[in-house]
C-alpha cells in the first residue's frame, strides 16, 4: 500500500500547488486586461497581488516557479502512472509485454492533468464566487514556493543579464515596438470622427512601454537640492526663486539625500512665526531604477502616492529625480502652467545672433545654427552639453569661445552646467562630405 501512497500524497501535494500558483497567475492576467477589479482591500494576498501587478505587462507573475511545479508535477504524474499501470494491467496479451510503453502512456496523461490543475481550472476559480476564498487560501502556498525558488530566480535572473549584454537589442526591434502606435496614428488621421490630440495621445501612451525611467527623468545636474549643511535662511531663499514644490533635502549632494521636502510645509511655518526644522519636514525618499521602464514607475509612484522620486544607477548612486509630470508629460507633452518659464526658447537678437540656453535640445536650435555631429561620438541631446563636450570641460561665465561655425558667449554658468549662451554666426556651416 505504501507503494502507492506516498507517491499519490506528493502528486496530490504538487497539484493543488499548482492550481493555487495558476490562480494567482490568472487573476493578474485579469486583472491587467481589465476584466476584474484591483484589490482594494488592504489585506496579505491583496498585498502580493498590488505587487505583482507592478511587474512589466510582458513578464507574467510566477513564471519561474510555475515552470518548476510544472516540471515536477509531470515527473510525479508519470512516475506514479507507470507504477499504477505496471501493477495493475494483467491482459492475457500483454503477459510478456515491454515496459517502454508505458513511459510515453504516462506522460501524456501527467501532461493532461497538468493542463487541466494548472490552467484550465484556475480560469474557472478566477472569473466565479469564491475567488477571494481561494486566494486567500492559496497565499501560503505562494509566499513558500517564491521562498524556495529564490536560487533559480538568482540563476535565471543572472543568465537572462548575460545573454542581454551579449546580445544588445538592436535598434530596429526596438523599433518594432513603435509600429502600433504609428498605425494607431494613421487610423486616427484617416479616421474624421477621432480626435487628432486624442490620436497623438493614445500613440504616445502606446510607446511609453518602449521608454524607460532614464529616458524621463530630470539628470542631476539640473536637479536642485536643499543642503542641510547650510543655514535655514539660505535654503528658504532657494526654496523662495526656484519655482518647484518639492525639493530633496541633501547633505552636500543626491548621493546623501535624506528625504523630499514639500515647501509649502516651511513657508507655512514661516507665515506663523513657528521653528522650522527642514530634517522634520523631510519625507523618506522612494527609489526607482534608471533601468526601470516607465509604465511600471509610474504604476509604483502612484501606489506610494509620491510626486518624486530618486533615480539609482546599477552602481547604487543617483543620476537625477523623476516625477509625476515627467511622465505625464511622454503621454501629453510639456506641461506648463503660467508661472513656467520657457527654459528652452531660442531668442533671435539680431542678425545673426542669437540667445540659446544651454538646456535648449539640439533638435530645436534653427537652422542657420545647425551642428556638425560625428557619428562616432555621443548623441547630443542639448546646446550646453554640446559646449562641454567640445571644450572638454564646463566654461566660466563671461568666456567666449569658437565651435565649428559659432562663436558662443557664456553669458551664464555653474560649477556643473552652462545656463544661457549668446550665439554669433561666424560662417556658414560646412557639410561633412565636402571636408573630405
Amino acid at each position: 500500500m505504501n507503494d502507492y501512497f506516498y507517491p499519490l500524497t506528493i502528486w496530490g501535494v504538487l497539484t493543488i500547488w499548482s492550481l493555487y500558483i495558476g490562480l494567482y497567475r490568472t487573476h493578474v492576467d485579469r486583472v491587467r486586461a481589465g476584466l476584474s477589479p484591483s484589490p482594494q482591500e488592504e489585506n496579505r494576498f491583496s498585498k502580493l497581488i498590488t505587487s505583482l501587478l507592478t511587474t512589466p505587462n510582458q513578464d507574467r507573475p510566477f513564471h519561474i516557479e510555475a515552470a518548476l511545479l510544472s516540471c515536477l508535477l509531470i515527473i510525479s504524474g508519470v512516475f506514479w502512472f507507470v507504477l499504477f499501470f505496471s501493477a495493475t494491467i494483467r491482459l492475457p496479451f500483454l503477459l510478456d509485454y515491454k515496459p517502454w510503453w508505458l513511459l510515453p502512456v504516462g506522460f501524456v496523461l501527467a501532461f493532461l492533468w497538468e493542463r487541466v490543475w494548472a490552467n484550465l481550472i484556475p480560469r474557472r476559480f478566477s472569473a466565479g464566487k469564491h475567488l477571494l476564498f481561494h486566494l486567500q487560501a492559496g497565499f501560503p502556498l505562494m509566499i513558500l514556493i517564491r521562498f524556495l525558488c529564490l536560487p533559480f530566480s538568482f540563476l535565471v535572473n543572472l543568465l537572462e543579464k548575460s545573454i542581454l549584454s551579449i546580445s544588445p537589442q538592436s535598434d530596429e526591434s526596438k523599433a518594432e515596438g513603435n509600429e502600433v502606435a504609428d498605425h494607431i496614428r494613421t487610423l486616427g488621421m484617416e479616421s474624421s470622427n477621432m480626435d487628432p490630440e486624442v490620436v497623438e495621445i493614445v500613440g504616445n501612451t502606446l510607446e511609453m512601454s518602449q521608454l524607460h525611467v532614464q529616458d524621463a527623468m530630470i539628470p542631476r545636474n539640473q536637479v536642485q537640492i536643499l543642503d542641510d549643511q547650510d543655514s535655514l535662511e539660505k535654503n528658504m531663499e532657494i526654496a523662495r526663486n526656484c519655482g518647484h514644490t518639492r525639493l530633496p533635502l541633501c547633505a552636500g549632494n543626491l548621493d546623501h539625500c535624506s528625504g523630499i521636502i514639500h515647501v509649502k510645509y516651511a513657508f507655512r511655518l514661516l507665515s506663523e512665526g513657528a521653528p522650522i526644522d527642514l530634517d522634520s519636514l523631510a519625507r523618506s525618499p522612494a527609489l526607482l531604477s534608471s533601468e526601470e521602464p516607465l509604465p511600471v514607475a509610474l504604476r509604483k509612484m502612484m501606489k506610494w502616492k509620491v510626486h518624486m522620486a530618486l533615480v539609482r544607477d546599477e552602481f547604487g548612486g543617483i543620476d537625477g529625480v523623476i516625477t509625476l509630470e515627467d511622465i505625464l508629460e511622454e503621454v501629453v507633452g510639456e506641461i506648463q502652467d503660467e508661472f513656467d518659464a520657457d527654459e528652452h526658447a531660442v531668442e533671435q537678437l539680431a542678425d545673426g545672433k542669437w540667445r540659446v540656453p544651454g538646456l535648449t535640445p539640439v533638435h530645436e536650435l534653427p537652422d542657420e545654427l545647425k551642428l556638425v555631429e560625428d557619428e562616432e561620438e555621443e548623441e547630443l541631446t542639448s546646446f550646453g552639453g554640446f559646449v562641454t563636450r567640445e571644450l572638454g570641460r564646463i566654461p566660466e561665465k563671461g568666456e567666449t569661445v569658437n565651435l565649428q561655425h559659432l562663436e558662443v558667449a557664456i553669458l551664464e554658468a555653474d560649477e556643473t552646467r552652462v545656463l544661457s549662451t549668446e550665439v554669433t554666426l561666424s560662417e556658414e556651416p560646412q557639410d561633412p562630405e565636402e571636408e573630405e
